[in-house]
């Protein structure tokens, strides 16, 4: 995963599994679409039965994803 990196900070993008599976995972990649394949992903992986299409896992990370700033301390 690569961050965004802006002088000494880094951002990403994140979306709470909450919103997709409920196992309270927190999925970090570095843009909205990086981050629907890594939702994808870990919805074949860890929730084979999860009755989620693409479209929506799109719709979910688009409007519920949010960003995390990494500063050098």
């Amino acid at each position: 995963m690569l961050a965004v990196q802006t002088g000494e900070e880094a951002t990403i993008r994140a979306v709470l599994c909450a919103s997709l599976c409920n196992c309270r995972h927190t999925l970090r990649a570095d843009g909205d679409e990086s981050l629907v394949e890594v939702a994808l992903e870990h919805l074949r992986h860890n929730h084979p039965a999860a009755p989620l299409r693409e479209e929506r896992v799109r719709r979910i990370v688009f409007t519920c994803a949010y960003d995390i700033q990494y500063a050098a301390m």
